[in-house]
């Protein structure tokens, strides 16, 4: 690496290369052999064809300078601070750090498949852990203080996005993360998203494996199986803020959200009412961090598909409202809403009716400000006790 490029790759395959610009854009251009067999990995921005893309300048406000594909390995938050500190403690000055470093340090152990060489990064193969040590480690890197196992966070969730602390494992051929509580969450902030995850399911929305992990300290720890692994392999991911070129902070609408599984998909009718159930729990459900790097979509034998839902669990925002705004609504949302949007993207008005009304039934009813009144559904027993608990 020279500083100014770096080379991209997919499962062992050149994808293309990355290089910065005098203007601090960071231009791509496909490898010719990724052009005789590869895919556009990033249909709107990237077709599959020769040249040199470079981004528009507004990519400088929230993606530094790439392409949203590329930006969607960079650690956020949670990966970000701990880059940072990991850099600070081996004596490297932060503002001569590039976006290409930051790349080169992501390597081949970024979310998603792309890889990036040469790679700074290093490899760690998981041990026995201490879930609740791992905890306080967190909330000492959260809190500002030293903690002598900042290598160890490091590598275990320094690619890592979002903003509660997490690490990445690898269990028996099977790949995980497991998120620890912010200094903003509740102890139990780990079993409330265990609890969304399974009412999630019982309203037909497609979830990886789900897992709640003992504490001594807390209500546990929320464990998921990553999509973007699968028998050992990496599958190609990108969300929809990458499609779309945007950032995690941006408004967006649902109906954007179905436009992008419309025409990636063309038009499965699978993919759609999906979409549309995971719409229709985050507004019954209060998930109001449905922004666009929530979504994803995976491309996986030779054809886009919307990836499984993730994220699901009560939150707010400043704002008092939906990040992806309900047919023109970020609070207030009605059936009706969410019915006018289902049939703008060609569910019939009856099937909307259907699915509003089996999501409805299964996914916990909490309205105004709090947890304040909770439905229920009598085979959840126990989850309802759990988040009544939570005030």
């Amino acid at each position: 690496m020279d500083g100014r490029t770096l080379d991209v790759f997919y499962k062992g395959q050149s994808v293309g290369t990355l290089a910065e610009t005098s203007d601090r854009l960071v231009a791509f251009a496909y490898s010719d052999s990724w052009l005789r067999d590869g895919f556009s990995i990033s249909p709107i921005s990237l077709p599959l064809r020769e040249g040199v893309f470079v981004p528009g300048a507004a990519s400088r406000d929230g993606l530094h300078g790439l392409f949203g594909v590329f930006a969607d390995s960079l650690p956020d938050s949670w990966g970000e601070l701990l880059l940072l500190r990991s850099l600070k403690k081996q004596g490297i000055h932060l503002d001569s750090l590039t976006t290409l470093t930051r790349l080169a340090y992501v390597g081949n152990a970024g979310m998603g498949a792309l890889e990036y060489y040469p790679s700074k990064a290093s490899d760690y193969s998981a041990r026995e852990l201490d879930y609740d040590e791992i905890a306080k480690e967190c909330e000492q890197i959260l809190e500002s203080k030293t903690t002598e196992q900042l290598d160890l966070l490091f590598r275990l969730g320094g690619s890592s996005g979002g903003t509660r602390p997490k690490i990445l494992l690898s269990e028996c051929g099977r790949d995980w993360i497991v998120k620890f509580p912010a200094r903003s969450d509740e102890r139990s902030s780990g079993r409330r998203e265990y609890d969304y995850s399974l009412y999630a399911k019982n309203a037909g929305i497609l979830m990886t494996e789900t897992q709640l992990i003992p504490s001594r300290y807390c209500d546990g720890y929320f464990k998921t199986e990553r999509f973007d692994r699968q028998e050992g392999q990496k599958v190609f991911t990108v969300t929809f803020a990458g499609i779309l070129e945007q950032n995690m902070h941006a408004l967006s609408e649902y109906d954007t959200l179905f436009r992008v599984v419309n025409v990636l998909t063309r038009e499965d009718r699978t993919a759609v009412e999906q979409l549309f159930r995971v719409m229709c729990f985050n507004a019954f459900a209060h998930n109001y961090d449905d922004h666009l790097k929530n979504f994803s979509m995976l491309y996986d034998d030779s054809r886009w598909k919307l990836a499984p839902a993730y994220d699901l669990t009560y939150s707010e925002t400043y704002f008092m409202g939906h990040t992806s705004a309900v047919n023109g609504k970020r609070n207030g949302i009605t059936a009706e809403d969410l019915s006018a949007v289902g049939e703008r993207w060609g569910i019939k008005k009856k099937r909307c009716t259907e699915l509003i009304s089996e999501v409805k039934e299964n996914a916990p009813d909490l309205t105004g400000m709090g947890f304040g009144r909770v439905r229920i559904k009598p085979d959840a027993a126990g989850l309802g006790d759990r988040l009544r608990e939570i005030k």
